[in-house]
This record gives structure tokens, C-alpha cells and sequence, in this order.
């Protein structure tokens, strides 16, 4: 009875199936930072979104460059917007630069730059105080915006273009229109999770709520909000939270990393995504592939199910031995055999995991078997 009793094979249940699952979310590009990780995504019910270079490609374009001034043409406001956004990572940012560079403009050097989060940046170019950034960053800094110029931003939106203001030394001066894709996987995303069972499905963005609403209709999104700072989004994590649901949050910039680091289950965008994010993050896409995130979800849900009947079939067998070893049926070398077989066989349902396709579930995107269920209304907030 003795040596059946010992709880070898019990002891293997869980770590096991963790270490083959974390190898297999390895090999398809999610690296998976722990067991914990691993339990809390397969719990989750609810997912917010980031938009841009999340759900959206991250390679924006520059749509309209315009100016407010006579005699400032709009290649000096794009050459100014380039000048402070230089050194940034944001995609937003790199997509001034490059729109720049692609239109052989000179870039001044500036002497200083701060970095506002969630707002845009300040810098100082050739002696000039020069604010790139959203509506905030004016009010912050006290710049006027003209109702004509109020309205002229709101048609870019509703267009879905992000609109940027340049001032220089307290005066509206210009702004820039700047758009970006929504990614081809985005939509086999929303579907998946929803056949998954997620929902809600979450658009938090900093971006303004016009272009965000946009992409939160084109993908039949459950709720929305737009032009969040870091500590909003923060704060929407933890309500969420507080009201029950088992959060996973999915980003990939700076200003994602309280909230991604807030939720049950951090997921970030590795390819292209910010080291604030991925630090934050418990598990990382390294090839940047967002389809990637139902994939989590149902290797974690297989990962409990697999530990599950390790542990009944152990304990199970365990305790027929037991059983049977009191009664004196079992001899010593039958007791010892059937130890070993519960062993063993608990190691070999573990490497399962090893081969395991999350695509077979039928969870992930390009299975067509399951249907997505009815959207709920979209709510805008």
C-alpha cells in the first residue's frame, strides 16, 4: 500500500502540462511567461482591445497637412510636426517622419523634447515653444481652438483620420490628418473570441472617439471609448474587474502598460510593440500576429483540462491501489508496477500539449464550424 501511495504522479500533474503548453506556445510565436499566466487566460471572459498597431496595422499614413496661417505653407508645419516626433516610437509619430522624409523635406534639429502620455510632446525648434498633439495637449497648455477649426478636425475624424494640432508659441498654427488600416486579422479576431464564448469585446484607445467608434463598428465591437489617457484606460481595466469579469488586456504601446499590466492576463503585440508593454505583459506575440490571442485562450483552456485529468486519473489510480493493497491483493511488484504506470501515464497525457493545435478546437481564426453569436448593440461611452 505504501508503494502505491506515493504521490509521484500527482506531484507531475500540473507541472508538467505547464512546461509542454509554455513549449508549445513557444514554437507558434506566444511566449508565455508562467504557469500563473497560463491559468489566469484561461478564465478570461471579457477582452479590451487597443486600436492602433493592435488592431489596426501600426503604419499610418499622413492624409492632410494644414495650415492656418498665410504665411506658414503646410511643408513647413509637416517639416516642424517631423522635427518633434523625430525620436519617437509611436506609429503615429514615424509616420509624420516618414511622410517628411518621403517628400525630401528638411528636418530642423530641435533642442529639447518632453514626451506627454496621452496627449502628444512639447519641443523646443530653432527657439520656437512647438506643441504636437491631440485637443488635451492644446487645452493643457491653454493654445485657442476656433470653432471653424473644431469643426474642419471633426470632419477628418469622421472620416476616420487622427488629427494631430501644431502650435507654436501659444498659437494654433496647424494640424495634420493621419489614418491608419484596420488589419486583415482583425475581423477573423472579433469572430474567434466571440465563438470562444468572450464577450464583452472592448475598444479603449487614446486616439479621439471618431476614429475609434469607426473601427469599433467595422468590427462589431461591443463597447468603445476614445481619446483615453494611460490612467483612464488604467482605471476601465479595474472597473471591469471590480465588476466581476476575468480581464485580458491586448496592447502594444507605452500607454497600454498600466492596463495591460492591471488586467488578469496582459497580452502585448511583440513585433512592433513598446518594451514598457512587453515588461508588462504575461504573454508575448512575438511575430506580432493578433490572431495569436484566441490561440492563448484555448491552449490555456486545454492546458486546465489536461492537468484536470491528471490528477483524477493519479489520484484515481492511487487510490484503487490503495484500496486494493489494504484488502492484501496487490504484492510489492504489482504495487510498484502500478505506481509507475500512473507515472508515466500522467507524462504521457501531458505531452500531448507538445502537438497540440489550438486551431483543431475550432477557437481560433479560419475555423468556420462554429458561428459567432448575434453582436450585442454597440455602447458607446
Amino acid at each position: 500500500m505504501l508503494l502505491v501511495a506515493c504521490p509521484c504522479a500527482a506531484g507531475l500533474a500540473t507541472p508538467t502540462a505547464v512546461s509542454a503548453a509554455i513549449g508549445n506556445g513557444a514554437r507558434r510565436g506566444m511566449l508565455i511567461k508562467g504557469g500563473t499566466s497560463l491559468e489566469a487566460a484561461a478564465s478570461v471572459d471579457c477582452v479590451v482591445l487597443d486600436k492602433t498597431g493592435t488592431l489596426t496595422t501600426g503604419h499610418p499614413r499622413v492624409e492632410h497637412v494644414l495650415s492656418f496661417d498665410p504665411a506658414i505653407q503646410p511643408e513647413e508645419i509637416l517639416a516642424m510636426a517631423a522635427s518633434g516626433e523625430l525620436h519617437s516610437l509611436h506609429p503615429l509619430a514615424r509616420a509624420i517622419v516618414r511622410h517628411s522624409r518621403n517628400r525630401d523635406l528638411e528636418i530642423p534639429d530641435h533642442e529639447d523634447c518632453e514626451f506627454l502620455a496621452g496627449r502628444g510632446m512639447r519641443a523646443d525648434i530653432n527657439g520656437d515653444r512647438v506643441l504636437i498633439g491631440n485637443r488635451r495637449l492644446m487645452d493643457a497648455f491653454a493654445v485657442d481652438v476656433p470653432e471653424w477649426v473644431v469643426a474642419r478636425a471633426e470632419s477628418l475624424r469622421r472620416q476616420g483620420e487622427t488629427v494631430i494640432y501644431i502650435a507654436v508659441n501659444g498659437k494654433l498654427l496647424g494640424l495634420l490628418g493621419v489614418i491608419d488600416q484596420i488589419r486583415p486579422e482583425a475581423r477573423r479576431l472579433v469572430d474567434s473570441l466571440r465563438a470562444a464564448g468572450i464577450r464583452p469585446l472592448i475598444l479603449l484607445s487614446g486616439d479621439a472617439a471618431g476614429p475609434a467608434g469607426i473601427v469599433a463598428r467595422e468590427l462589431g465591437l461591443d463597447q468603445f471609448q476614445g481619446g483615453l489617457l494611460p490612467e483612464e484606460k488604467l482605471r476601465c481595466v479595474r472597473e471591469l474587474r471590480q465588476d466581476g469579469h476575468s480581464v485580458a488586456m491586448v496592447g502594444d504601446g507605452i500607454n497600454d502598460g498600466p492596463s495591460l499590466a492591471a488586467a488578469d492576463v496582459g497580452i502585448a503585440i511583440g513585433a512592433h510593440g513598446s518594451d514598457v508593454a512587453i515588461e508588462a505583459a504575461d504573454v508575448v506575440l512575438a511575430d506580432g500576429d493578433v490572431s495569436g490571442v484566441p490561440s492563448v485562450i484555448d491552449l490555456s483552456r486545454r492546458t486546465l483540462s489536461v492537468i484536470k485529468q491528471n490528477y483524477a486519473f493519479a489520484l484515481g489510480l492511487n487510490g484503487l491501489g490503495m484500496a486494493l493493497g489494504a484488502l492484501g491483493v496487490l504484492n510489492p511488484f504489482v504495487a510498484a508496477a502500478l505506481h509507475n504506470l500512473s507515472t508515466v501515464a500522467v507524462v504521457l497525457n501531458s505531452s500531448r500539449l507538445i502537438r497540440y493545435d489550438p486551431a483543431e478546437s475550432g477557437t481560433v481564426p479560419g475555423i468556420t464550424q462554429h458561428r459567432a453569436p448575434r453582436l450585442a448593440p454597440l455602447v458607446v461611452q
